[in-house]
């Protein structure tokens, strides 16, 4: 019995256009990416994946174990560089979002130019390619949303076993990021499977939380989950509970707007105009489809907007192939009305051609040029105080991902209240630290400002 669609080959591209995809979009990705190590693209968080990826400890909270996993074992099998090695993951990951965005529109009667013309409008927007080809979560997000997408439309009939395997992927998409919660109000709303064999799945898909604790020795930077309340504090991403809905009203209208930038910026205003025709086809042939993302991408982007920093606007990545997929039946909409197929083209020519120079990283060292002045500078066995995560995160990278200096010891002072990261620091030194500045007693203390200097005492 087939609990999904099987191929219609009347309504899909042909392997070839899916292997054209691929191909043209992992070399886009490859000339653009960057060396090694970089802070672009809202990029300074890669330092503290990598890290956790190679050594095995926890990144920061909520951990994004299933991301976690897949990292690890692509540093372990190929001994190159990790900041290379995990943005080839990334490149990967946003490679498959785009054809399975393809792969999901094949049961539709859609030219293969639409179908082509939508995947590649995603590959090539500013939002999603920035993320494509660096370390980060995002690209995974969306790669396993997307997933759970595919897996939804082609469903043949809400049996047991189909359902369970739907609720294991949301599962594990929560488990690459807590954001993609959200797609829960999908499934609910879209009704395509069993709620209880698929709540079952999800339950499952958690699991790689349930073995964070399994990551030890303790205490580490970000937390000590020897028990269930560190657990707890820990996979809640507690830490962050300040900024979640605390964007203070008077900057609202200024979130939308910058949202509505985004979506601009993203498929351009160009493509915008057949997302909104795309989004009326939908209604009027699958209607609770069509409430059910509206309302996914109501809830994930209330919170993106009201959540406070100013790269909250990556928790919508994992969101963005829902967006392809009205963009498409736009398109498909557009050659009913008279439009050349061919024109379809023209949308990511487009976004290809502004976005290249907004987003190629492939001359940036900026990050790994800093790294070597900032080693060279530090004397022996010094204590090094850090104020900002890029700072940080990259001499993690150097210290403990790359082996670059192990005799330093990097302290973020702004981590100090922490009590598992004091309790780490004190391990790290084998004796009580009451405060900073007692670490300078038998080590050179240097402290970085707000350049990035290094200034010594």
């Amino acid at each position: 019995m087939a609990f999904w669609h099987p191929l219609d080959r009347r309504s899909v591209p042909g392997r070839s256009v899916y292997l054209l995809l691929s191909v043209l979009v992992i070399i886009v990705y490859g000339l653009t990416a960057p060396p090694s190590l970089t802070w672009s693209h809202w990029g300074s968080d890669g330092g503290n994946l990598i890290t956790a990826a190679v050594t095995g400890r926890i990144p920061h909270p909520p951990g994004f174990p299933a991301y976690l996993y897949v990292a690890r074992v692509m540093v372990t099998a190929f001994r190159q560089d990790p900041a290379r090695l995990l943005t080839v993951l990334s490149a990967l990951l946003a490679t498959g979002t785009v054809v399975l965005v393809a792969a999901t529109l094949r049961r539709r009667s859609l030219h293969w130019l639409v179908v082509t013309a939508a995947s590649l409008s995603l590959a090539f927007g500013y939002a999603f390619w920035s993320q494509a080809i660096i370390v980060e979560v995002y690209a995974a997000a969306a790669f396993i949303g997307a997933l759970v997408f595919y897996l939804t439309k082609n469903l043949v009939s809400p049996g047991f076993i189909a359902s369970v395997a739907v609720g294991l992927v949301l599962g594990l998409a929560v488990s690459v990021h807590l954001t993609l919660a959200a797609l829960t109000v999908y499934l609910l709303v879209d009704g395509r499977v069993r709620r209880g064999p698929a709540l079952l799945g999800l339950w499952v898909g958690l699991v790689p939380y349930a073995l964070t604790p399994l990551w030890g020795p303790w205490p580490q930077p970000w937390g000590d989950l020897r028990s269930l309340g560190g657990w707890a504090e820990y996979v809640s991403a507690r830490l962050y509970w300040g900024n979640a809905f605390a964007l203070p009203m008077r900057y609202w209208l200024q979130r939308l707007i910058a949202w509505l930038a985004l979506m601009s910026r993203q498929f351009s205003p160009f493509g915008i105009l057949f997302v909104v025709p795309g989004v009326a086809v939908l209604v009027r042939e699958h209607r609770r489809t069509a409430i059910g993302i509206g309302l996914t991408l109501i809830v994930a982007s209330v919170y993106a907007m009201t959540y406070n920093t100013p790269d909250s606007w990556t928790y919508l990545i994992g969101y963005l192939p829902l967006l392809a997929y009205c963009l498409a039946l736009g398109l498909d909409w557009a050659l009913d009305q008279g439009m050349p197929a061919w024109l379809c083209l023209i949308l990511p020519l487009m976004l290809l051609t502004m976005n290249w120079s907004r987003v190629d990283l492939s001359g940036d060292t900026e990050a790994t040029v800093w790294l070597e002045a900032t080693l060279s500078a530090l004397p022996s066995d010094a204590v090094i105080l850090t104020h900002e995560d890029r700072y940080t995160f990259a001499l993690w990278y150097a210290t403990d991902a790359v082996g670059r200096r192990p005799d330093l010891l990097v302290v973020d002072e702004r981590l100090w209240g922490y009590l598992p990261y004091r309790a780490y620091i004190e391990q790290q030194t084998g004796q009580p630290i009451a405060r900073l500045r007692d670490l300078a007693s038998a080590r050179p203390f240097c402290e970085l400002d707000s350049w990035g200097a290094v200034v010594c005492w």
